[in-house]
């Protein structure tokens, strides 16, 4: 594995079956972590139907994890719906973060360990306009996906 993208569901604070499908580690919104249908290993070869398929074009070799939330999210003028992430979501999946980061050999660096919205500038690779992870409902200083992603390696880092 070469690489951790961090997103969020979409979705309510609730853990679903589809979540389960793309993602290969989900926190809810408790900050309870729950597997994904496939294991990490799988993105080394994707093939249709039997990998967790969580960014355009960035799959292969990349471990998904997710926060269930952002249901009804709009990024500008910003509001984070009634299913918002939080702070102890974004804490949990930094601490799953650094453990897979020790388990695979994945140093911690912005092209390494970065959310789905900073796939588009940090690889090159587009991504039809996804802005998950680039606002922190918790800390609104905290504004655009490079800043949110810097803020995640940080407190990965601190994990490890």
């Amino acid at each position: 594995m070469k690489r951790i993208i961090l997103h969020w569901t979409g979705g309510t604070h609730t853990v679903s079956a589809l979540d389960r499908e793309h993602y290969h580690f989900i926190v809810d919104g408790q900050g309870k972590l729950f597997e994904g249908r496939f294991k990490p290993e799988a993105n080394l070869n994707p093939k249709s139907g039997t990998y967790a398929a969580h960014t355009l074009g960035c799959n292969t070799g990349s471990i998904g994890i997710s926060m269930a939330a952002m249901l009804n999210a709009t990024e500008s003028p910003f509001n984070a719906g009634k299913y918002p992430l939080t702070k102890i979501q974004f804490e949990a999946a930094a601490k799953q973060v650094a453990k897979l980061c020790k388990q695979y050999g994945i140093p911690v660096n912005k092209s390494t360990v970065l959310s789905h919205a900073e796939v588009q500038p940090t690889l090159g690779i587009r991504q039809r306009g996804k802005w998950d992870v680039a606002r922190l409902p918790w800390n609104p200083k905290i504004v655009g996906a490079i800043e949110c992603g810097d803020e995640f390696r940080r407190l990965v880092l601190a994990e490890m």
